[in-house]
């Protein structure tokens, strides 16, 4: 039976990236598991049961133990193979900053993928004829506060997110990033709202491990936008759900067309 660890994950996955990012910066040896998500296969009882009650990739297995949440991973791998400190912080405070960011992001630039799965994907989920308006403005909505925060706090006075070395928070917040980059979800107006957080993207986009393990989500995606590929789903649930009309962690603004709108101010 072999030892090396199981890595079960599909590369459109921003949470799936992330981790797989972490393995390969570190050198850290895999056994590569493609979860065919387009598929019911992950929503499986059989699945749950042998991997995650929730059917969720990533998954790490490590011989009798399995690991779900690409930052639980993160941190596994972290203490398991004694990485270097800048990954999860060599002190107090550097590991509560990480912490605080890889907590923050989960309900807020995590859920602003919403904005990219239902442009991209729902239409194959659900079908082209529906009308996702509410969807999108609610990921939109969480995607543009979250680029605010980013632009000032998380990245006022330094080059990553928690420091001046990159960290495992800057892989989570920049594979959310590559999915926005690659649908080409954020006009470029927007983008130049955000000077921090551009440069911080390219920075990232740099590193030799991040072109490996986002090069699938270009291809893939480009491909869509261009009218080459079109994905088939037997699936038809999706984590990024919700029909709320009211959108924002923080700001609450309503999006139904009153002239307070919230995404018309960000992309004018």
């Amino acid at each position: 039976m072999s030892t090396k660890l199981r890595y079960l994950h599909h590369p459109a996955s921003q949470p799936c990236r992330s981790a797989r990012q972490f393995m390969v910066e570190n050198g850290i040896e895999f056994e590569d598991e493609v979860v065919d998500i387009t598929t019911n296969i992950n929503e499986t009882q059989e699945f749950r049961d042998t991997y995650n009650p929730t059917g969720q990739v990533p998954i790490l297995v490590d011989g009798d133990f399995t690991v779900w949440e690409n930052v639980a991973i993160g941190r596994y791998l972290n203490e398991k193979f004694e990485c270097p400190g800048h990954w999860f912080g060599r002190t107090l405070r550097e590991r509560s900053l990480i912490n605080q960011y890889v907590q923050w992001y989960a309900y807020t630039l995590r859920l602003g993928g919403g904005a990219f799965h239902w442009t991209i994907f729902a239409p194959f989920i659900y079908g082209e004829d529906k009308d996702f308006t509410a969807e999108r403005r609610k990921g939109y909505h969480v995607l543009y506060e979250s680029l605010a925060v980013m632009e000032d706090y998380w990245l006022k006075d330094r080059d990553y997110v928690c420091g001046d070395e990159v960290s495992y928070a800057d892989l989570a917040g920049f594979h959310e990033m590559v999915s926005h980059h690659a649908g080409k979800i954020i006009p470029d107006k927007v983008w130049d709202k955000h000077p921090r957080v551009t440069a911080w993207f390219e920075r990232m986009a740099e590193r030799p491990a991040s072109k490996a393990v986002s090069e699938w989500q270009y291809n893939a995606v480009g491909a869509i936008l261009a009218g080459e590929l079109k994905v088939e789903f037997s699936r038809r649930t999706a984590v990024l759900k919700g029909t709320e009309a009211y959108g924002g962690h923080n700001h609450g603004i309503p999006h139904l067309g009153e002239a307070d709108d919230y995404i018309a101010q960000v992309e004018s």
